[in-house]
Formats: C-alpha cells, structure tokens, sequence
C-alpha cells in the first residue's frame, strides 16, 4: 500500500513544471494548429489537469481499452497526477512525439481550451484526466486523427476505470473526501466506469449516468495547410 499520493489538486504545478521544459515543437510546411476544448458534462465530478499529446500512427497510445494501465495513467486516475505523462512526452518530443499541452482542472460545467500541433509525422492525439471524486476514475480518448482533420469535430468520451484500485468510495482511499488517498489494489484492466455507488462514504450526488458521455471535446483547426 502507497501510503501518500500527490494530491491532484496540487498538480498544475509539478506539470507546468515539466511541460515547461520541453522543446518547442519542430512545425512543417502542412502542420496544422488545433484547437482543443473540454466540457465537464457531469454535476458531481471535477476533471484534473489534463494531457495531451500528438504521435505517430505507430505509436503506442497512452492507454488501451482492456489492457493494464501504464503507470502513468494509474498515477493520473488514482491521483490527478499527469506529470508522468509530460515527464515522458519532453523526452520524446521530436521523435514518435510531436507536440504536448495540458490544462487546469475543469469543473462540472466548466470548458477548458488549448491549442495542440499536428503533422504528418505525429496526426494522431490522446488524452486522459482524472474523474476527481472516484478511486481510479478517468476519462480521455485516444488515436484521434487531427491531422486529416477538416474544420471541426467533436468526440463524446465516457468514463473510465483503470483496474488499479478498487472502488470501496471510503475515507482514507478516496482522496476527495479528505482523509487520506492510500490504495486498495484492484490488479484489474481498463473498463467503462461503472458510476458511484453511495453506499460508503462517498455521496450518490457524486455519480453520473455511465452510459453516457462525461465530457465534450471539441477539435477545431485554426491554422495550417492542407494535409
């Protein structure tokens, strides 16, 4: 059992810290800027700061349905920590990565906007940030093509559960509800999320309707050749 966590409400500023020591992203002649913005759809669950960054096609996503979760994601679900992700992403900006960016947390309600390049090299982007109020909660999407990309798109992502923990929604698990954020390993793979119970100490006002879309996100180019 870990017995301390980085507190996601603490982390804008471990991955600003990272983020800002990557290397500007190198832009060709049919790069394209695109415009990236988060809607939080949910009434009881805050979004962590969230990550992005564009690969190329061979590339391994940064998670996979069904699979286990790379640590880095556990450390976003289970904390709201995305700094593995930048960490990682400034070393391999230039070669199967292209470009990374990030935003503050969003709240229920709440849009979030940022701008991502795209090239031929590195089309696709993936995403993920925490569900604030559950265990290992997540959402994000991945291998999106924003380089073949004509205007504006807008992807419905779901909720998520990455195995790693149970989700006994008790004090002293549950970080949000502020008595600690120790772990309760599951050793399970990524799934749809299957909501909050209400049934321990987390409230039944933090659950959502899982068979619909958490969040809105919206591709727009704003700048760029033809690809």
């Amino acid at each position: 059992m870990r017995a301390s966590r980085v507190l996601y409400a603490a982390i804008s500023a471990v991955a600003v810290s990272a983020f800002a020591a990557m290397p500007a992203v190198a832009q060709d002649a049919k790069s394209k800027t695109v415009m990236i913005t988060i809607e939080n759809l949910t009434t009881g669950q805050p979004f962590s700061p969230s990550f992005f960054s564009t690969r190329a096609a061979a590339t391994a996503p940064l998670w996979e349905m069904g699979k286990t979760a790379p640590a880095n994601l556990v450390a976003v679900a289970e904390g709201g920590n995305i700094g593995g992700f930048s960490g990682d992403a400034a070393g391999r900006i230039g070669k199967d990565v292209g470009d990374a960016a990030l935003a503050v947390h969003t709240l229920p309600g709440q849009t979030r906007t940022l701008t991502i390049h795209v090239d031929a090299a590195h089309p696709m982007v993936d995403g993920a940030w925490m569900l604030g109020n559950t265990n290992d909660g997540f959402s994000g999407f991945t291998g999106f093509d924003a380089y073949n990309l004509a205007g504006t798109k807008t992807l419905d992502v779901r909720g998520y559960d990455a195995g790693s923990e149970k989700n006994n929604e008790k004090k002293g698990y549950l970080g949000a509800l502020g008595a600690g954020n120790d772990r309760d390993p599951e050793n399970g793979v990524i799934t749809f999320h299957t909501g909050i119970r209400g049934d321990a100490d987390a409230p039944k006002s933090w659950n959502w309707d899982v068979t619909k879309p958490v969040a809105h996100v919206t591709f727009t180019v704003i700048a760029g050749g033809s690809a």
